[in-house]
């Protein structure tokens, strides 16, 4: 199993008002923690304020800080560490996510072992380059053996869209605000894809 809802902290900033709407946002969410300035001490003091709301915590790219936390797992960059050693060092059952662009990098990524994939951009997000749209979105998930979690834009208007384009979930950095509804759309048995 992998995560299907996830939702990314600001990278810089306060995190109290995530941590408020934590507190009543669907049990499937996870929470990537992405600070990418953080000191390792603010880090781990951000992540233990995470997981002490219930959910799930995913370290982006600091595999020292998954393993301080017991974190659910990793999620690597593409230019990052290498999925193999990030398993190497976190075991069989941590979560091992990548970011990725195309299909070639999914497919690595698969290949590799990684439990999930984000790809993005799905929609339009000023400064990430062309979206993928749906079409785009498909044609490079297609076929691919992980879960893939559309990312970029991603809003509670373009979810459907989304899944009936092969995601397999949801990965929002601005989109807290639609957390329910985009929960709601992964629990849908009649939801198109």
């Amino acid at each position: 199993m992998s995560p299907r809802l996830l939702w990314i902290t600001p990278e810089d900033g306060t995190l109290a008002p995530m941590l408020e709407a934590l507190a009543d946002a669907p049990r499937e969410v996870v929470v990537m923690l992405r600070r990418p300035h953080a000191s390792t001490r603010t880090l781990l003091a951000e992540g233990h304020a995470l997981q002490a709301t219930g959910h799930a915590v995913v370290v982006n790219r600091r595999v020292d800080v998954a393993l301080a936390l017991d974190a659910r797992g990793v999620h690597l960059p593409e230019r990052g560490l290498d999925v193999t050693d990030a398993r190497a060092l976190l075991g069989p059952s941590s979560w091992i996510g990548v970011s990725r662009h195309d299909r070639a990098g999914l497919e690595a990524a698969a290949a590799a072992g990684a439990d999930y994939a984000t790809l993005s951009p799905f929609a339009a997000v000023p400064g990430k380059g062309p979206a993928l749209g749906a079409t785009g979105f498909a044609d490079v998930r297609r076929g691919v053996g992980i879960p893939v979690l559309a990312l970029g834009g991603i809003t509670k208007e373009n979810g459907r869209l989304a899944l009936a384009s092969g995601a397999d979930g949801f990965a929002v950095l601005r989109g807290g605000a639609d957390l329910d509804a985009l929960a709601g759309l992964l629990d849908d048995p009649g939801r198109d894809g």
